[in-house]
């Protein structure tokens, strides 16, 4: 039986945001949060969906966070398996 990747998104404020079975929807929950969270309207260095994409290709354990640079909030997307404690 394959082992089935979740991918968990943790706010730097707001700590879990939710469990995606797929890496799109943990991208779009991520990025509302960092946009929403942009109230000063600073140049974020959002880091793009294909390279989230690249980065979490195929691993688990293995966390991404969506802003480069410093910002007030932040988002993580981690690849954990399924039924594994985080």
């Amino acid at each position: 039986m394959k082992n089935k990747i979740v991918f968990v998104v943790s706010g730097s404020e707001d700590g879990l945001l939710g469990v995606y079975g797929n890496k799109k929807q943990a991208y779009k929950c991520a990025l509302k949060y960092v946009q929403d969270g942009n109230w000063r309207g600073n140049d974020l260095g959002i880091i793009s969906y294909s390279k989230v994409c690249k980065e979490l290709k195929g691993v688990y354990n293995y966390s991404v966070e969506l802003i480069e640079s410093y910002s007030d909030y932040n988002a993580t997307i981690s690849a954990v398996l399924f039924n594994e404690k985080i």
